[in-house]
């Protein structure tokens, strides 16, 4: 069994983000020091060329300037944050694969595609147990939902007391059209096999409050109980080794 992994383009704006960062986190120094001398020029000019003072137009723009510098930096550092928090889920994603990968074929960030409906799945597992696509996720909080609901609520709690209420799209039913996709591409070589779809939330403090009645709905908490979960499953229409043989052809041609 082997593991083929696909390049994370997330990494590579993780990245980019940093960088941009750095820079819109400098220039507001930079652009103070240029506002303190224009406004020292500014208080040399006489009172009545104040206004038509090219330094009294100047510090005002630096000072515009710095304000948009700050947003753009706070924009950035939350986009950064929350790719940085996707890239810790995989990891702990993959740190489980590993312990299972004398069992499975792994392929990890596999785009897929079918006609216009495309998405990118964090880990499939293939192999005589079943076929398993797992979404990784990097929540902490309390979250609340149930498998019908377009959101799912996230409540923090701090030390400083302060409570916080965030909204996130469901992640079953993303991993149900993911799973849809997937089945769409094996159906279109002719192959029709039982795909069971997982969420994984890997932030040791996520603390889940949800309604979930359909045995389809599989949500694991912590690496623990996604790897005794991976450990006992059995997939409800066993395989063909034929085709397992031919789906491993196919998601590595996704890879």
């Amino acid at each position: 069994m082997k593991v083929y992994k696909s390049k994370n383009p997330n990494k590579f704006r993780i990245g980019t983000l940093f960088v941009l960062q750095v820079v819109f986190g400098t220039l507001p120094a930079i652009l103070f020091v240029l506002f303190a001398i224009d406004s020292i020029k500014l208080t040399e000019n006489n009172a009545e060329d104040i206004v038509k003072s090219p330094n009294y137009i100047s510090a005002y723009v630096s000072a515009a300037a710095i304000v948009l510098c700050a947003l753009a930096y706070f924009i950035l550092g939350r986009r950064y944050n929350v790719l940085l928090s996707g890239i810790k889920g995989e990891r702990s994603l993959e740190k489980i694969a590993k312990h299972h990968r004398g069992d499975y074929d792994i392929f990890i960030n596999c785009p897929v595609q079918y006609k216009r409906n495309r998405s990118e799945i964090d880990m499939i597992m293939l192999g005589k147990n079943g076929l398993l696509i797992i979404e990784a996720k990097n929540h902490s909080g309390t979250l609340c939902g149930n498998e019908t609901d377009d959101m799912w609520t996230q409540y923090k709690h701090y030390k400083d007391g302060k409570n916080t209420e965030a909204e996130m799209k469901n992640p079953l039913k993303q991993i149900t059209r993911q799973r849809d996709i997937l089945k769409s591409i094996l159906h279109s070589k002719g192959i029709d096999v039982w795909i069971d779809g997982i969420v994984y939330f890997s932030n040791p403090l996520i603390r889940l409050k949800l309604t979930l009645k359909s045995k389809s709905s599989i949500v694991c908490a912590g690496e623990k109980e996604l790897d005794s979960f991976i450990s006992n499953y059995k997939t409800p229409r066993p395989m063909k080794q034929e085709d397992i043989d031919t789906i491993r052809e196919i998601l590595r041609t996704l890879v």
